[in-house]
């Protein structure tokens, strides 16, 4: 039986055991993803050893109370699963701190799955050890789709603010291991969907680990590098807006550098949440932004910038703005000094503003 458990599932202990040593060695990942990561590998294994010593129990001629017990914990292992993969890849957007409610599902299910001998609710086995679905059959899957949609939502709304390009790799893991157990419930085989989320979490770690290397470790926006990328290999981005921070440097040097911190992520988070669809951010400088628009209409980048200036007021923080649309034919280097031209317009502007209201004294207003 240890032979076969070994041999039947070795690709998967193959995967999981290069996981483990890319955690160990790899510097961009978090370290509490790296501890989530072990969790869910430690419970992938739990759950397909379960799995196999209930498919050992299925070949005795009378029920043993084992398989019950071993089905209960496989239906609940799986979105505990799902809901680890949520905490390993979890930005804040869709769930925040209020995580810990999408258990409330998974408790109250838990006591259905180990009564279920008795109550005959969602599954049982008769003496003579055969199956019996109750009216609660299909219960263990839908709690399971609910994971996986919570999931799947929760990283679209993080990737959204990023390439297309990384929307669609992220969408193809996250969509890949769900098409595979829909494929296993259509076709009705009774096989272990482990093999799917290992498979899984071993692509997004390393899609995560790529991705991280092209953030900002401080506002979290697209680096320098990643700029400098896309303007290599980007073709149909249509208009660029250049942003400048003012008065960082006075910041740092009044209040301190974890002050000047986090001016910066407050104004990048500003720009991140309003820049609207079609925009990528990147922090190009320490107190300079540029973003990207891709197939977005001169009317919708000036209606962004609107935005992001409203929301800015609301914070002690005052940017300078400059945009440029890329016209037929145009090369995007032009575009970007256009825009850079006219954020130092803007820049200069900001400053004289800011002079004149200093000059005023109580009798002016």
């Amino acid at each position: 039986m240890i032979r076969d458990f070994l041999l039947d599932n070795y690709a998967m202990f193959y995967e999981w055991i290069g996981l483990l040593v890319m955690l160990g060695v790899s510097v961009h990942i978090p370290r509490k993803m790296k501890q989530q990561t072990r969790i869910v590998v430690g419970l992938l294994f739990a759950e397909t050893l379960f799995f196999y010593l209930e498919r050992w129990t299925q070949t005795f001629e009378t029920l043993n109370l084992l398989r019950p017990l071993l089905t209960a914990t496989v239906y609940t292992l799986y979105p505990v699963i799902m809901w680890l993969c949520m905490q390993i890849t979890s930005t804040g957007r869709f769930f925040g701190r209020r995580m810990w409610l999408l258990l409330i599902p998974e408790f109250i299910s838990i006591p259905l799955f180990y009564t279920s001998q008795w109550t005959h609710l969602v599954a049982w086995f008769t003496e003579e050890n055969g199956y019996n679905g109750g009216p609660l059959s299909y219960w263990p899957y839908i709690l399971f789709a609910f994971y996986a949609v919570c999931f799947a939502v929760n990283n679209m709304l993080y990737f959204r603010h990023y390439a297309r390009k990384s929307r669609l790799i992220a969408a193809y893991i996250i969509i890949g291991p769900l098409v595979g157990v829909l494929l296993y419930l259509i076709w009705g085989v009774g096989r272990d969907y482990s093999v799917f989320f290992t498979s899984a979490i071993v692509l997004y770690f390393i899609y995560i680990y790529i991705h991280t290397a092209r953030i900002d470790t401080l506002t979290k926006l697209l680096n320098r590098q990643s700029y400098y990328r896309d303007i290599e290999t980007a073709k149909n981005i249509s208009g660029v807006v250049s942003i400048d921070m003012n008065d960082l440097k006075v910041i740092n040097d009044t209040e301190g550098h974890a002050a000047g911190d986090t001016a910066l992520t407050t104004v990048a988070a500003v720009m991140r949440d309003n820049c609207g669809r079609g925009g990528t951010v990147y922090r190009v400088g320490g107190d300079e932004f540029m973003i990207f628009y891709t197939a977005t209409g001169e009317a919708d980048i000036a209606s962004a910038i609107a935005a992001m200036r409203r929301e800015m007021a609301k914070t002690p923080y005052v940017c300078a703005f400059g945009y440029a649309m890329r016209r037929s034919g145009m090369a995007l280097m032009d575009a970007i000094r256009v825009s850079d031209a006219r954020m130092y317009e803007d820049k200069a502007l900001l400053k004289k503003e800011k002079a004149n209201g200093a000059q005023k004294t109580p009798a002016d207003t």
